[in-house]
């Protein structure tokens, strides 16, 4: 059923519930509200609506139709898990910090259009990758970055006293397993031994929504492998978590299992 909105025809899939839909109208019909007052102007291809201002001598344009696309699973040009914002023509990597439970991207477009709806807006709340309408000044006043994690030094020994597997074994299973559920006992930094039942790769789950360990280990601020840690997905706690590949005491996946002697049930 081909669904009229204030951006643009919206088909949803059959098979997604009628509420889901009925959030992402609403969030549409906000979307539409918070247009009239600000400097946002409409940019009209066809039958669809863009948005577009510029700030600072850059160009941002915003598609609120693309984000009703992603939330309702249908095909979209933008990545599952990005707001579909262009920033001078090119894709702007703007994602959210939350992964569950995950925002509508409409909702979040709607947000989008209120913090940069108005000639004065919060600096601070800018995403990192849109720093480039700020002026000079402006990023002056942006409060310092978090301190810089301490690298780790591959091969430290652990002050525990565990035996654990090979480094090198660990990437590897995964990759032979992937889109695999599988089970681990690793020691976190702190010298405690965690468990997890974990996931990576590309999968959707039961709401239709992507999840993606590659994208949420490239969003984070540092690179997850200079300190032996890969990201993965925690499927008890439904979150991005990271694992200690030079640490683990037990690794089963696949038609695999591994462990060492320090090993603990």
């Amino acid at each position: 059923m081909n669904h009229k909105t204030p951006f643009g025809p919206l088909n949803p899939p059959q098979k997604i519930e009628q509420r889901r839909i009925d959030a992402v109208h609403r969030a549409l019909s906000w979307c539409e509200t918070i247009l009239t007052g600000t400097l946002w102007k409409p940019i009209f291809v066809g039958n669809n609506v863009s948005l577009q201002r510029t700030i600072n001598g850059q160009t941002i344009e915003i598609f609120p139709l693309e984000a009703a696309y992603v939330d309702l699973g249908m095909k979209s040009r933008f990545a599952a898990d990005h707001l579909p914002i262009v920033l001078n023509n090119l894709n702007a990597c703007v994602r959210s910090t939350h992964s569950r439970p995950r925002p509508l991207h409409t909702d979040m477009i709607a947000s989008m259009m209120l913090l940069l709806g108005r000639t004065e807006f919060n600096p601070a709340a800018i995403p990192r990758t849109l720093h480039s309408i700020l002026t000079a000044e402006q990023k002056s006043s942006l409060p310092s970055p978090p301190q810089t994690r301490q690298p780790y030094v591959p091969g430290r020994p652990s002050t525990s006293g565990r035996e654990f597997l090979p480094e090198s074994r660990i990437p590897g299973l995964l990759r032979q397993n992937p889109n695999t559920i599988f089970t681990i006992q690793f020691e976190k930094r702190d010298g405690t031994l965690r468990n997890m039942t974990a996931r990576i790769g590309v999968w959707n789950d039961v709401n239709g929504d992507e999840n993606n360990t590659r994208l949420a280990e490239e969003a984070m601020s540092y690179n997850p492998a200079d300190y032996n840690l890969k990201v993965v997905f925690d499927m008890e706690n439904g979150q991005f978590r990271t694992i200690a590949t030079d640490r683990v005491t037990m690794i089963a996946i696949g038609e695999s299992t591994d462990r060492t002697t320090s090993y603990s049930e």
